[in-house]
């Protein structure tokens, strides 16, 4: 008896324990916006409990259906540094692997709708006191909103793919079957000031990032709305070739304007680096020059003047190619799309359950947002190397974990956490 009531006391001080693999991760998502230094540190803490868990507990990290494409990505970068034109750097760089782990940690910890929720919430809370601190802050020192590019914590770049995927993370829910009427409503709150920091930090990646992931999130799940998007879209494109040239050459409106498009320092110097990037490739077609900052190589390609030498190629395809060779480019694009694959398929399975998506909105919610987020960080990375950049990439493998994750039940029924 006394055996009993002491294993039910065990059971129960169990139910109760914190998850830290929980714990930490939604520290994570918080502070992704904030600091890399805290949401590195963040993940892992979360992945030390993963571990913890899988070799005392017995409970390995789910499975994705990912894992082969990642190894091979991992398998190959590593076998490549001893070919590398720098292999000190490049074994240092090996570590942009830790960021993978992100996947498992996230999708481990979102085995509930409660659990879902909440990690919706917490990454959205760092994205909106980021921005309502960014705008308020410039506000005061300029007299306005739009009188000077917002940066962010970090730069317009990866300040730009952070808002970006926080768009899409909402837009999904928003648009998510079953998602309740009050939750809309906040989500729809929150996508304002968001919405607003994407036209103040005036990056063209994250806005076309934006614009693709509404258009595979309306062909997901509303297909009539695409239709739509799609003729607004071509309207759009339209009314710009006729009257672009009447746009203001100075202010907000001046990064629109054809001939910034065209010729302005950041097309001509992507250009350059897309240039001197496939230049590498040509002579290092199988091994790359290794996964290493390109800044002291790159005058041996490029074909301009000074000043245009930076350590990436401002694009992931040449980038890829460059560092690990076309085999490199080939799986990491492969990685890439195997994401995309499984996405659909769980898309598929969860819309196919009879109530299923009604049943459990943040699951439904969790995939589409992975969808959304998927096309707009590959369009944004085809002119900006987001595969590299830290604190974006984190943020992106962590949506896609949580999106590829199952109920530890085995299905996607709400349950408690």
């Amino acid at each position: 008896m006394r055996h009993g009531s002491e294993a039910s006391a065990a059971r129960r001080r169990r139910a109760v324990a914190p998850d830290w693999t929980l714990v930490f991760l939604l520290i994570m998502l918080a502070t992704g916006y904030v600091s890399i230094a805290a949401s590195q540190m963040s993940l892992g803490l979360a992945l030390l409990a993963l571990l913890h868990r899988w070799t005392v507990r017995h409970r390995p990290p789910p499975r994705l259906g990912i894992e082969t494409a990642a190894a091979l990505l991992a398998g190959w970068a590593l076998v490549m540094i001893p070919f590398s034109t720098d292999t000190a750097q490049s074994a240092l760089y090996y570590r942009r692997f830790y960021l993978f782990t992100a996947l498992w940690v996230a999708a481990a910890a979102a085995s509930s709708e409660r659990r879902r929720w909440l990690m919706l919430w917490f990454l959205l809370a760092g994205a909106l006191v980021t921005c309502l601190h960014d705008q308020a802050l410039l506000l005061i020192r300029t007299g306005g909103l739009f009188r000077q590019r917002l940066e962010g914590n970090f730069n317009a770049m990866t300040s730009g793919a952070l808002i970006m995927m926080a768009v899409l993370t909402a837009a999904g829910f928003l648009l998510a079957p079953g998602c309740p009427r009050r939750r809309r409503l906040l989500l729809a709150v929150a996508l304002g000031p968001l919405l607003l920091a994407l036209v103040m930090i005036m990056t063209r990646s994250a806005q076309m990032g934006v614009a693709a992931g509404a258009a595979a999130l309306l062909l997901t799940v509303r297909p009539r709305w695409f239709a739509a998007f799609a003729l607004v879209a071509v309207i759009v494109a339209a009314a710009y070739l006729a009257v672009g040239d009447n746009l203001p050459r100075t202010g907000p409106l001046a990064r629109l304007h054809p001939d910034y498009v065209l010729h302005d320092k950041n097309t001509t110097l992507r250009l350059e680096m897309w240039r001197g990037g496939w230049a590498m490739v040509k002579r290092h077609p199988i091994t790359g020059v290794g996964d290493r900052g390109l800044e002291e190589i790159s005058p041996r390609y490029y074909t301009s003047a000074d000043g245009l030498y930076f350590g990436h190629l401002h694009s992931n395809i040449p980038h890829l190619a460059a560092i690990w060779g076309v085999p490199g480019l080939v799986l990491g694009q492969g990685f890439l799309l195997a994401c995309l694959w499984r996405l659909r398929r769980r898309w598929q399975a969860v819309s196919a359950q009879s109530g299923g998506a009604a049943a459990a909105p943040a699951t439904a919610g969790w995939v589409l947002a992975g969808i959304a987020v998927w096309a707009g960080f590959w369009v944004a990375g085809l002119t900006d190397w987001y595969f590299g950049d830290a604190e974006p990439m984190l943020i992106y493998l962590a949506i896609q974990g949580a999106a590829l994750a199952r109920s530890e039940a085995g299905g996607d029924a709400t349950s408690a956490s």
